[in-house]
């Protein structure tokens, strides 16, 4: 009888993974395209990547606005996936869309920004050429709106609503993103920390296999 039990649990897991989409969540300054060496890494995946940044030129972006539109495209509750924005976004989606969140595995999450960190990332921005700092399709004043909304947020008081399997990542090197994951990871309930040895901001592309291996685990934990 146990075998069978313990043959059981297992199986469902791996239906529930393979059968759940994967909404990847992007950072500022990429493309969806960032999230392909990880995604290859699945044999089989259902993979949603849309653009985290998305409005014409010139017109003022809105965190809670994008979240809004990404979970009314949803159809069925998403495993979650965001690094830097992105996982900014996550927390935001899991806060105020619950229903559609199965799970968050996010990487270099801010909840609550350090307000001098933003405020200098401000101020080289609006002194660079804004070849050099802003991302394809966004104009620098678009891309100093987003810093302004992000450095505005606080969801702390909120992280211990979150009840979905969560899993908070950040590489060893990713120092100024390090106190942030620490601090979620803490905060949200059923939480775990990823501390990942020799890896930077954004070690979905330089080590895709890595990530997909953390990702993986998260899955057929849930």
């Amino acid at each position: 009888m146990c075998d069978r039990a313990c043959s059981v649990a297992p199986c469902h897991s791996w239906f529930a993974a393979m059968s759940t989409p994967v909404l990847f969540l992007h950072g500022l300054g990429e493309t969806p395209q960032a999230w392909n060496g990880v995604i290859n890494e699945f044999e089989s995946i259902d993979a949603l990547t849309p653009t985290v940044v998305d409005q014409p030129s010139g017109t003022p972006w809105s965190l809670h606005e994008r979240t809004d539109e990404l979970a009314a495209s949803l159809n069925d509750p998403v495993d979650v996936v965001g690094l830097s924005l992105g996982a900014v976004m996550g927390l935001d989606l899991a806060i105020r869309h619950p229903h559609m969140v199965r799970s968050l595995f996010l990487s270099a999450p801010q909840a609550r920004p350090p307000k001098v960190l933003m405020r200098i990332q401000s101020v080289l921005i609006r002194v660079l050429p804004e070849r050099l700092v802003c991302p394809p399709q966004i104009s620098k004043q678009q891309l100093l709106e987003i810093l302004r909304q992000i450095s505005a947020i606080d969801f702390e008081p909120e992280l211990g609503n979150i009840t979905v399997p969560t899993t908070i990542a950040c590489g060893s090197k990713d120092r100024a993103n390090l106190p942030a994951a620490r601090t979620i990871s803490q905060q949200i309930p059923p939480a775990r920390l990823i501390v990942v040895p020799d890896a930077g901001h954004q070690w979905h592309q330089s080590m895709p296999t890595e990530f997909a291996h953390e990702l993986k685990t998260h899955r057929d934990n849930i």
